[in-house]
């Protein structure tokens, strides 16, 4: 009997650790959690009450007629035109406010054109990549290449 003692501390121990993690679990898990899956549901209604920033790419269509053509039939199409020029909810709701779509200076072209084409191991061979350093190292992307008609 001495020995099977020492064992009955162990479990006692075990257990209290057990209850007091539940506990804790209890207190910190939100009551939301496991409703809808493996997330806190609440966060549907939070995240669908944040405000609207970006347009989409129909309400760019509306006003920008040839430069939709143009990026239709380039590399381009399947790009949203608010990945290069920025989120433009106020621009298409109000054209004449002050928030303009994002158009890089010259200065930046080659870092900002580098975001995605700037020659890494990650992507795809076929993917159109450059090295900066080499590539017309002087001059802006734009100067041969048109945004909306890459090649």
């Amino acid at each position: 009997m001495k020995d099977f003692q020492h064992l009955i501390r162990v479990v006692i121990i075990f257990a209290v650790a057990l209850v007091g993690f539940l506990f804790v679990r209890s207190l910190l898990v939100p009551k939301s959690f496991g409703k809808l899956g493996h997330y806190r549901a609440d966060s549907v209604d939070e995240i669908a009450a944040l405000p609207l920033h970006y347009a989409g790419p129909d309400a760019c269509k509306k006003c920008h007629a040839q430069q939709t053509a143009d990026k239709a039939k380039s590399s381009h199409r399947g790009i949203s035109c608010e990945s290069c020029h920025g989120a433009l909810l106020g621009h298409a709701e109000n054209p004449k406010s002050d928030n303009k779509p994002r158009r890089p200076k010259e200065a930046e072209m080659r870092a900002f054109c580098g975001h995605c084409h700037e020659r890494t191991i990650s992507k795809p061979a076929k993917y159109p990549q450059v090295d900066l350093k080499e590539h017309n190292p002087d001059a802006p992307c734009n100067m041969c290449h048109q945004p909306h008609q890459p090649k």
